[in-house]
C-alpha cells in the first residue's frame, strides 16, 4: 500500500475494499486500509459498507478483548452444570421406570407368539445354552487332564 500521507483515487480505495471484502488482505494491510478510510472523505457504496464492517468488527474485538467478570458468572456456570447433571440424572431414571418385561415381539414361523410362548421359547434357548456350556467345561477338563498327564510323563522321563 502506499504511505497514509500520499493521496489515493477513489478507484485505489475502491480496489483496496474489494480486496478487504474478499479477504485478500493481510492484518496489516487491513489496518492500513482502515487508517485512509478514517482520513478520507471518500464516498460510496462500497467503502461505506467496508467502514460499516470494519466498524462492526472492531467492536467485536473490543468485546473480547475486554473479559467480563461478575460475581455471579461462576455460581451460574455451577448451577447450569448441575441442571444437567440432574436433568441426565431424571431422563435416565425415567428410561428406567418405563421398561417393560413385555417389550419383545417374537415371530415363530412368520406368526407373532404370545409373551408365555416367547417366555417359553427364551428359557428353552437358555437351558440349550447351559447344556452346551457344560459341553464345553467338561472338554476343558478333558484337555487340562492330559495336559496334566503329559506334563507328568515328561517330568517323570527326566
Amino acid at each position: 500500500m502506499k504511505h497514509p500521507d500520499n493521496q489515493f483515487t477513489i478507484e485505489e480505495v475502491e480496489k483496496l475494499c474489494q480486496l478487504y471484502m474478499d479477504c485478500q488482505l493481510s492484518v496489516l494491510e487491513e489496518t492500513e486500509l482502515e487508517y485512509v478510510l478514517l482520513q478520507s472523505d471518500f464516498d460510496s457504496p462500497l467503502i461505506n459498507e467496508t467502514k460499516e464492517l470494519m466498524a462492526v468488527s472492531r467492536s467485536f474485538k473490543l468485546k473480547a478483548t475486554k473479559p467480563h467478570k461478575s460475581f455471579w458468572s461462576w455460581p451460574l456456570r455451577v448451577a447450569a452444570c448441575a441442571v444437567i447433571v440432574l436433568g441426565a440424572f431424571a431422563l435416565f431414571q425415567h428410561i428406567n421406570l418405563n421398561r417393560d418385561d413385555d417389550n419383545c415381539i417374537v415371530y415363530v414361523a412368520g406368526k407373532r407368539a404370545s409373551a408365555e410362548e416367547a417366555h417359553k421359547i427364551a428359557e428353552a434357548d437358555v437351558a440349550k445354552m447351559q447344556q452346551f456350556m457344560e459341553v464345553v467345561n467338561e472338554q476343558q477338563a478333558q484337555e487340562k487332564a492330559k495336559v496334566e498327564e503329559f506334563m507328568n510323563h515328561i517330568n517323570q522321563s527326566r
